[in-house]
């Protein structure tokens, strides 16, 4: 099954509801989509996504560099291109050339269940067919009020989540602290709070104040400082009992070993399109397991869902407020959570078939780009 041809374009657009998280304020979503051609036509679809910059970098080097490298492999062999496109990309270090890979790579995997008539979830091992989900929102505006949070964390219950994630990393941290008990007596007993600083604090800030959060029985505390500070997440982890999530800043295998020879993490939080794409996530998933470390990947809910369904420590699938592909409007066949839990595909591939119309006006006109691009970093 020889690779004939490849097409990407960018896309970008705002998620469907604010986003603001301690660290970011985000205007818009880039989509990098792939498609691979076969000699026999059949065609498989890739993406992978940056949050407000970089998406027509991501392009280009796809475009000018390494699509030309798998002309002619065979599709089915995808180590192989894999290991080709890594090896004549790594000179760029980490970062943008695995979002590229991953874009390629994803497309690989889409085609493979094509041709092997299987969903995604199946070939990655088929350990489950539905994961439990949580609601995770990224609002953290300045003149949010606590009702308004409380009125969310009531439609969430309202559509069968009892596990909710939360952004805190408020100036005043009692402010945090005021959030998060009114959250957990909303979500009652039967429901558990997840809580994301976006890298917020510095180690010993960490460690002053998650001794606070220790007391409030949160299901983990994500990102709590700069991803870079393997040592510094070792002492905050030996200091709380509260488990503590990374991963979304990582971009290969051997930067979770680190973390994992360390002790340093509890839950893994690989994102797909970040890692290079489903061959190394999936590398990643086994390395934690042997590690005795549960999965819960970053973003990317319609790929996550068949990941987490292919792989035996899998944890929980992420949703997104405003960010899924369906709530974005951008696909043909809806991909939902439906009462707290993601049941994958059974279409053969991922099952992600974009609406073209619906992606055509988002097109990312990269002149206009560069006059009007401002930054979300805070």
């Amino acid at each position: 099954m020889k690779i004939a041809n490849i097409q990407s374009n960018v896309y970008r657009l705002p998620p469907s509801v604010p986003w603001e998280d301690a660290t970011n304020k985000v205007d818009g979503l880039e989509f990098i989509i792939v498609e691979i051609t076969t000699e026999s036509g059949l065609v498989g679809t890739g993406l992978s996504y940056t949050v407000d910059i970089g998406g027509t970098v991501i392009r280009t080097l796809i475009d000018d560099y390494l699509a030309n490298l798998i002309i002619g492999m065979n599709a089915l062999h995808y180590e192989q291109i894999w290991q080709h496109l890594q090896r004549q990309s790594r000179r760029l270090g980490l970062g943008v050339n695995s979002m590229a890979i991953a874009a390629i790579d994803i497309a690989i995997w889409d085609l493979m269940g094509k041709h092997y008539n299987q969903p995604l979830y199946k070939l990655l091992g088929g350990a489950r067919d539905r994961i439990p989900a949580y609601i995770s929102e990224i609002d953290l505006r300045s003149n949010g009020t606590v009702e308004e949070l409380l009125d969310r964390v009531d439609g969430y219950i309202s559509q069968g989540y009892s596990t909710v994630k939360m952004k805190i990393g408020k100036d005043d941290f009692e402010e945090d602290i005021e959030r998060i008990t009114k959250v957990q007596q909303r979500l009652g007993k039967g429901g558990t709070l997840l809580v994301d600083l976006n890298q917020k604090w510095s180690a010993a800030e960490a460690i002053q104040k998650c001794a606070r959060l220790d007391e409030l029985h949160l299901g983990w505390i994500e990102e709590p400082l700069q991803y870079q500070d393997i040592q510094g997440h070792r002492q905050l982890k030996q200091a709380i009992r509260t488990p503590i999530a990374l991963g979304e800043s990582m971009y290969s295998k051997q930067q979770f070993l680190e973390y994992l020879r360390a002790d340093a993490v509890d839950v893994v939080q690989a994102d797909v399109a970040f890692v290079g794409g489903i061959t190394e996530w999936l590398k990643i998933a086994h390395l934690a397991h042997a590690f005795g470390k549960p999965v819960a990947p970053h973003f990317m809910m319609e790929l996550s869902l068949h990941l987490l369904c292919g792989v035996q420590n899998s944890y929980m699938l992420e949703n997104v407020v405003g960010g899924s592909l369906t709530e974005l409007g951008l696909l043909e066949v809806p991909i939902i959570v439906q009462h707290g839990v993601g049941i994958p595909s059974s279409i053969p591939g991922h099952g992600i078939v974009f609406d073209r119309s619906a992606l055509a006006p988002h097109l990312l006109d990269a002149s206009r780009l560069r006059s009007t691009f401002a930054g979300g970093s805070k």
